[in-house]
């Protein structure tokens, strides 16, 4: 995804989960909403909270809002079937790494976390549980799993050399993941002697299945993120989104509309809605047969629909590609008193030979003259996303994309070195741009957009 969070969020989603410790865990009845086995003295079923026990689960999150969307979305069921939340890894049974492909630095940091829990496995780490009577379910050591993108680029491998990791699991499957932390635990009570532990690999790629998206906690008290689309089949040649999420897959509009109308039940009225590329949304219903031949829902319509739902007070969304983003859209924001004036529009390079062979499907000019309409219908702030040092780039092709900066005056601007990632076609192009040429013009950049921020903060 194209948008501001490419780094580690590091504000509050590396314990994810803070604000889980007030969520209903247990039903109307007051019994837990999952029966989570353990096993008492008559090796009987027993829930895990007639134990006066609760395994903990710890997710740390790395990458993009979706992921943090993600994150949320597997805490919720495991909230459900009775878990409760770790502030910390060392205080949790199960230990979820969510991990991003998208930054070669994002990689590096989560297989850095992943391995700090290899001698702590190889030393026999027994979970606090072990520390009850024998009512109580026992874990030997903490599960740990990596889950998300990087799971699907590079899981295989991970799989085979990382024998302290018992799960990984692709972003098509996370709905599964409560179930395959489960059938581990299981795995585990049944043979306590057994050295070789059960471990789960799931990295194929299928349509999400919309369970995910049920769980009612959220994160944010005031705020919640809606996913309207996963995946995206645009192939920048730098991209490596399409290969661990797959081609782009849209959610039905009536189950964003539901989702929407879940969280204001739950008080929360600010919605950010979610994709790689929000205004490639267009869905076709089915008819009575199942072809898709009904009616066609674009973004804009979607948006209008969100729009006219009494109770959201304010609409955000991430992100749009300039190739296919419409004067149609810009006036609906214009229009709408909730949807929110900004906009994140990448632009990535300003350079005509750069952006072709990024594959992005415009010109500089088509991008200039896109701000020039949103500026006339909307009048709001941009923000945006820049590449430099990709394959070939010229002291010429640089200049051009620090023209767009300055021309544009953004709001915020999101300056990244390129790196090469596995799979995406600009891999196979030479890295041929020195590493203190992308630091020198990485750091003009940042200085450029440190300085035009301060100035639009005085006006």
């Amino acid at each position: 995804m194209e948008h501001k969070r490419q780094k580690e969020n590091k504000s509050g989603r590396l314990n994810i989960g803070v604000n889980a410790i007030m969520n209903k865990s247990i039903n109307n009845n007051g019994n837990p909403s999952h029966p989570n086995i353990g096993v008492n003295a008559d090796t009987q079923p027993l829930p895990l909270s007639a134990s006066g026990w609760h395994l903990k689960v710890f997710i740390r999150t790395f990458g993009c809002q979706m992921n943090t969307r993600d994150s949320e979305a597997v805490l919720g069921l495991f909230l459900e079937r009775g878990y409760s939340v770790s502030l910390t890894a060392e205080g949790a049974d199960v230990v979820l790494i969510n991990t991003c492909s998208v930054r070669e630095h994002a990689e590096s940091r989560a297989l850095s976390f992943a391995g700090t829990f290899k001698k702590l496995n190889e030393k026999g780490y027994v979970s606090r549980l072990s520390e009850c009577n024998e009512r109580t379910p026992l874990v030997p050591r903490k599960i740990v799993g990596l889950i998300g993108c990087m799971a699907i680029n590079k899981g295989a491998e991970i799989f085979k050399k990382m024998k302290h990791i018992d799960l990984i699991c692709g972003p098509s499957s996370l709905n599964k993941i409560p179930e395959y932390v489960e059938k581990i635990i299981d795995e585990r009570q049944s043979n306590k002697e057994e050295k070789q532990n059960l471990r789960i690999i799931d990295i194929i790629d299928t349509e999400r299945n919309e369970l995910l998206y049920q769980a009612e906690f959220r994160d944010e008290p005031d705020h919640a993120q809606v996913v309207i689309s996963t995946g995206c089949s645009n192939f920048c040649s730098y991209c490596v989104v399409p290969y661990v999420r797959g081609n782009i897959r849209l959610r039905n509009p009536k189950d964003i509309v539901k989702e929407v109308k879940r969280n204001i039940s739950l008080g929360i009225k600010k919605i950010t809605l979610l994709g790689q590329n929000v205004n490639d949304y267009r869905y076709v219903e089915a008819d009575i047969r199942g072809m898709k031949r009904g009616k066609t829902r674009s973004f804009v319509d979607l948006l209008k629909e969100i729009d006219e739902v009494q109770g959201v007070e304010e609409i955000n969304f991430i992100t749009s590609q300039p190739k296919n983003t419409s004067k149609e859209l810009f006036t609906l924001m214009a229009k709408s008193s909730k949807i929110s004036k900004n906009l994140h529009l990448p632009f990535q390079s300003g350079s005509n030979r750069i952006l072709k062979l990024m594959n992005r499907g415009y010109t500089r000019e088509k991008y200039l003259e896109l701000v020039s309409d949103y500026k006339n219908i909307v009048g709001g702030m941009l923000s945006t996303d820049v590449i430099i040092g990709f394959p070939t780039e010229t002291e010429e092709d640089f200049e051009q994309t620090k023209d767009i900066i300055e021309q544009v005056r953004f709001r915020c601007s999101y300056i990244f070195k390129y790196s090469p990632r596995l799979k995406a076609k600009s891999a196979n192009i030479k890295d041929d741009v020195p590493s203190e040429d992308k630091s020198r013009r990485h750091k003009i950049l940042l200085d450029l957009q440190k300085k035009i921020s301060k100035d639009l903060n005085k006006e």
